[in-house]
């Protein structure tokens, strides 16, 4: 694959960074993950202005280049990374240097949809919107890589913020059904706002679902109807079982089936999605 590192297009063998660099040394590094569909890339308008937010925030925000000009560097990457598979693009920003590593997508085994998948709770905890501000993106936040060293055989685990609410995964937004409702913890709570979870959410609302987004207690969770996952490189992620709870007894269905066999359509046909894009 070939990446731009510093303002140079290089291969993966050769995208080297000096490890005396200040930015490297104390890890200021932000980022943002795009994924494409039918090779273009998904939300990138959005992704771009929470990628601006988390360098204002750091004090950096001279390193974002505007958007037009991202736009122009993210395509010509997926042209020079010609592939029958889709990508993943890592939008990273170190100290004041821009990068853009590329890679293949992931194939998603069938089975995470028809079956779902096994989450449980994370030992550890994600600071709420009162300690931390949610929208910045840190490689190797402490809660995520912490988290993610205690995966074992689940999918992903979920946090809780210090007042015992439900937050996020070490990768992934979380969504409950019950009552024919669909809840997903809002922001205070301390959560990265997925580009994902929005377009979930604005889906549900077009679907004439009752949508709740508010504080989400750990219980909540093991009474819950349905549970799902959402993040970039999957989209919704059924979750079958909780911890010893099991949610699942056959194939996904509820508003879980309904957004899933919705998404994929929706996300493709919503202009916001594409803003800047050439279609």
């Amino acid at each position: 694959m070939q990446n731009f590192i510093v303002d140079r297009w290089l291969p993966d063998e050769d995208s080297l960074v000096n490890v005396k660099s200040e930015w490297f040394i104390k890890g200021l590094f932000l980022y943002e993950v795009v994924r494409t569909y039918n090779k273009l890339p998904f939300a990138l308008n959005k992704h771009y202005d929470r990628l601006l937010h988390s360098a204002e925030y750091m004090g950096v925000e001279k390193a974002v280049p505007d958007f037009d000009m991202l736009v122009s560097l993210v395509m010509e990457g997926i042209e020079k990374n010609k592939t029958n598979n889709e990508l993943r693009i890592r939008l990273v920003l170190a100290g004041q240097n821009l990068l853009l590593l590329y890679e293949e997508l992931p194939v998603m085994s069938k089975d995470i949809y028809e079956l779902g998948v096994k989450v449980g709770i994370s030992p550890f905890h994600r600071p709420s919107e009162y300690i931390i501000p949610g929208k910045i993106k840190l490689i190797g936040a402490p809660w995520s890589f912490l988290t993610r060293t205690k995966l074992g055989e689940y999918y992903d685990l979920l946090l809780l913020n210090e007042k015992g609410e439900v937050c996020e995964g070490s990768f992934t937004n979380v969504f409950l059904v019950k009552e024919e409702t669909l809840i997903t913890p809002h922001e205070a709570s301390g959560i990265l706002p997925g580009i994902t979870r929005e377009n979930v959410l604005d889906l549900a609302r077009a679907l004439e679902m009752k949508v709740e987004v508010r504080s989400v207690m750990a219980w909540e969770l093991f009474v819950a109807d349905e549970l799902f996952l959402t993040h970039t490189s999957a989209g919704i992620v059924p979750v079958r079982r909780l911890e010893n709870k099991v949610l699942i007894e056959e194939f996904p269905d509820g508003y879980t089936r309904i957004l899933m066999d919705n998404f994929e359509g929706y996300v493709m046909t919503r202009e916001d999605n594409w803003k800047g894009i050439k279609l």
